[in-house]
C-alpha cells in the first residue's frame, strides 16, 4: 500500500498536471474570432500564406503586424502579440511569427523565428523557438509515462516502470521490494490512469522555454524554463524545468525515449536513451546513458552507463564504464579507465554488480561480474586492480593487487585492508561529506549520505564480530573468514581492522548518546548505558555489548570532545601529508596547489560547533551538580 501512496504523491505534484487541466478546460481552444478580410490582406502583404485563412482563429485584440514570411495550414490559434523576449545571446526581439511554417498549433504570446516546420504544438507564454528544423508531434505520444526499462540484468530480469517525475524512492521500491501481484497490478494501473488523464494530443513548449539551433524535436514535452540550444535530436522525451531550477540542453545532445527533470544540464554531444535523469544531474562531454536511472546531483562526463540505477551524488568525470549496476546508495566515484562492466564472459549478459555507498573504483580497474559490495560502504578499489566475482562484506576497505609470492594463497586473489578508509583516509571521507552537503542540499536527504548511520554501524559490527571470531593465522581467505570474497587478509591487517572498526563504533555510540541527552537534559543524571532505550535502532543496543563507554555523562562528554578533536586533527593531517609529499616533488607546489579554503572553513566550523555543543552540556551537568 505504501508503494501506491508514494506513487500517488509523486503523480499529484507533477508540473504536467497544470497543462492537462488547461487542456481539459479549453485553454487550447480559446474563444477567438475569425480573421477579418483586412487582416488577411495585411498578412498576405507581409509575405504570409495559408491553405485556408478561415481555419485560423485569433485573440479579439489580435493585430497582424508581427507576422512575416510565414505559412499556415490546418487549425491554428494565434494570440495578440505584444512585448519582447530574449533570444539566445540575450538579444531582445519582439514576440510574433517570422519566416516559419505552422500547422495545427496553439500559440500564446511567444516568438517563432525561422522554424522550418512546427506541427501540432502548444506554445506557451514567453517561449522562444528560433532556428529550428522540425518541431512535430503526432498527437499519440505517451511521454514515457509507464514506459518500461531494464535495470541491472540486461536480459530484463529487473524491469521498472518510469514516468517524468519518478523519484529515487519509487525506483528502489520497484527494484528491491517484492509486491504481490495485486499491488503490482494496481501500481501499473495507477500510472496508466494518470497517463490517460494527463497526456494531451499536443507537443508542449512550456512558459519561458527557449529552443534554438536544433534540427529535430519529435513527440516531446518541453517544460517551463527549459533552454535547448544546439541539440542534435530530441525524440520522445520529457524535459522539465522551473524558474528556480531551469534545465539546459545544449551543443550536440541527443535525447531519446527519456525523462529529464528540473535543474539538469546535458551538454557537449552527450546522449541519453531510454533513461531518467533526475534533478540537478549533469551529463556532458560525450557521455552515453542507456536504459538507466541517474539519481539527483550525479555528475557524469565522458563515461558510459548502461542498464544501471546510479544513486545520488555519484561522480564519473573521465572515460569509464558502468554496466548493470544496482547502486541505490550512490555517493561513489569511478576513475579514468575503470571498467565496471564485465557482465558476461562469452555467455549471456545477465550478471550484475551492487556497489556499496561511497565506493571508489580507481584508475584502470577491471571488475568482473557478478559482484556484490553492498555490505562494504566507502570501499576503495585501488589503481589497476582486477577483481573476480565476489561478495565482499567489510566496510571502509581498501582492495589492492595481491602478492603472487605468498605460499598457499591463490595468485589471483587481491589483498584486502578492512577499515582502511576510516583509519587512514579520514580527509577523503570528510571532504566527501562536505561535497555531499553542498551539492545535494535541498535535493538529497542528509540521512542518505550519513557516515554514522544505523545501517553502516550494523555492517561494521557484523564485520568486527567475524574478524574477532577466528583462530589466528598468518593469512586468511574466504574459507577462514566469511565475506573476504576474492581477497586475502594478513594477520597484522586484521588487528588494524579490529581497532578501526572499534573506533568507528565507539564514535557511533558516543555521538548517539550525546545527541540523546542534548534532546533531553534530564537524562544527564543517568548512567549512559541506561539511556540506550532513548536511541533509535536495535543495532545501538547490540553495539553496546561489544564496545566500552564511560560510566557517567561527564566522562562521556569529555570523550566525545576528545574523539571529535582526534578526527579533526586526522583530517588536517591528511591535507598536510599531501602537501609534504607534493613539496618533495614540485618546487612550486604551494603556489600551484592552494589550500582548499572553503572545505577547511567548513570543517573548522563543524568541529567548533561540536565543541560548543559539548561545552553547553558540560555546563548543564555542572549546574545540576
Amino acid at each position: 500500500m505504501q508503494r501506491l501512496l508514494k506513487l500517488k504523491k509523486a503523480l499529484k505534484s507533477s508540473s504536467m498536471n497544470s497543462y492537462a487541466e488547461a487542456y481539459l478546460t479549453g485553454k487550447t481552444s480559446p474563444k477567438g474570432r475569425s480573421l477579418s478580410s483586412l487582416e488577411i490582406e495585411m498578412l498576405e502583404r507581409n509575405g504570409n500564406r495559408s491553405d485556408d485563412w478561415a481555419l485560423i482563429s485569433v485573440d479579439p485584440l489580435f493585430t497582424p503586424d508581427r507576422i512575416f514570411q510565414s505559412f499556415f495550414s490546418g487549425k491554428v490559434s494565434l494570440p495578440a502579440f505584444y512585448g519582447t523576449v530574449l533570444m539566445p545571446g540575450d538579444v531582445s526581439f519582439p514576440t510574433g511569427i517570422y519566416s516559419s511554417t505552422v500547422h495545427d498549433c496553439v500559440i500564446e504570446n511567444a516568438l517563432l523565428h525561422h522554424v522550418s516546420l512546427m506541427s501540432n504544438i502548444w506554445v506557451s507564454q514567453g517561449a522562444v523557438i528560433q532556428n529550428v528544423g522540425s518541431l512535430v508531434a503526432n498527437g499519440k505520444a505517451h511521454y514515457q509515462i509507464g514506459a518500461e526499462i531494464a535495470i541491472g540484468n540486461e536480459m530484463g530480469g529487473r524491469p521498472i516502470r518510469i514516468f517524468p517525475d519518478i523519484t529515487a524512492e519509487l525506483v528502489k521500491v520497484q527494484l528491491f521490494e517484492n509486491a504481490d501481484a495485486d499491488i503490482e497490478a494496481a501500481f501499473i494501473e495507477q500510472m496508466e490512469s494518470w497517463r490517460d488523464a494527463t497526456v494531451i494530443p499536443f507537443g508542449v513548449i512550456g512558459k519561458n522555454a527557449i529552443i534554438a539551433n536544433t534540427n529535430i524535436i519529435r513527440n516531446s514535452w518541453i517544460g517551463e524554463h527549459v533552454r535547448i540550444d544546439g541539440a542534435s535530436k530530441i525524440r520522445n522525451a520529457v524535459i522539465l524545468g522551473s524558474l528556480e531550477e531551469p534545465t539546459h540542453i545544449y551543443d550536440g545532445v541527443i535525447l531519446e525515449n527519456s525523462c529529464v527533470q528540473e535543474g539538469v544540464v546535458v551538454h557537449s554531444t552527450a546522449q541519453a536513451k531510454d533513461s531518467v535523469l533526475m534533478k540537478r544531474v549533469k551529463v556532458g562531454n560525450k557521455a552515453i546513458i542507456n536504459s538507466s536511472v541517474i539519481a539527483p546531483c550525479c555528475h557524469i562526463d565522458e563515461a558510459e552507463v548502461s542498464c544501471s540505477f546510479v544513486g545520488p551524488l555519484t561522480q564519473m568525470h573521465h572515460h569509464s564504464l558502468l554496466i548493470a549496476a544496482l547502486w541505490p546508495s550512490g555517493c561513489g566515484n569511478l576513475g579514468y579507465g575503470a571498467n565496471v562492466g564485465s557482465n558476461h564472459t562469452g555467455r549471456m549478459p545477465d550478471q550484475e554488480i551492487y556497489p556499496g555507498q561511497g565506493m571508489f573504483f580507481g584508475l584502470g580497474v577491471n571488475v568482473k561480474f557478478p559482484s556484490n559490495f553492498k555490505d562494504s560502504p566507502f570501499t576503495v578499489m585501488a589503481t589497476g586492480v582486477t577483481s573476480l566475482p565476489e561478495r565482499l562484506r567489510f566496510p571502509f576497505s581498501l582492495i589492492v593487487p595481491g602478492d603472487s609470492r605468498l605460499q598457499g594463497i591463490p595468485a589471483h586473489l587481491n589483498e584486502l585492508v578492512p577499515g582502511w578508509s576510516y583509519a587512514k583516509n579520514s580527509y577523503a571521507l570528510e571532504r566527501n561529506a562536505y561535497k555531499y552537503a553542498i551539492r545535494g542540499k535541498g535535493f538529497v536527504d542528509a540521512e542518505e549520505t550519513k557516515l554514522f548511520s544505523q545501517e553502516n554501524a550494523r555492517l561494521v559490527l557484523d564485520a568486527l564480530l567475524r574478524l574477532q571470531s577466528v583462530p589466528v593465522k598468518d593469512v586468511y581467505i574466504e574459507k577462514d573468514i566469511a565475506g573476504l570474497g576474492s581477497n586475502y587478509l594478513r594477520e597484522p591487517t586484521r588487528q588494524m581492522a579490529v581497532s578501526a572498526y572499534k573506533a568507528f563504533l565507539e564514535r557511533y555510540l558516543i555521538s548517539g548518546l550525546f545527541t540523546a541527552v542534548e534532546a533531553d537534559h534530564s537524562l544527564l543524571s543517568q548512567n549512559p548505558r541506561e539511556v540506550r532505550k532513548n536511541v533509535a535502532g536495535e543495532i545501538f543496543k547490540e553495539t553496546l555489548k561489544e564496545i566500552s563507554i564511560p560510566e557517567t555523562f561527564g566522562e562521556l562528554i569529555k570523550r566525545f570532545r576528545a574523539l571529535e578533536k582526534q578526527w579533526f586533527e586526522s583530517v588536517l593531517h591528511g591535507i598536510d601529508r599531501d602537501f609534504e609529499r607534493g613539496r618533495k616533488i614540485f618546487d612550486d607546489y604551494d603556489a600551484a596547489h592552494p589550500v582548499d579554503k572553503p572545505f577547511i572553513e567548513w570543517e573548522k566550523t563543524r568541529f567548533e560547533e561540536m565543541l560548543r555543543r559539548a561545552v553547553v552540556l558540560l555546563k548543564e551537568l555542572k549546574d545540576e551538580g
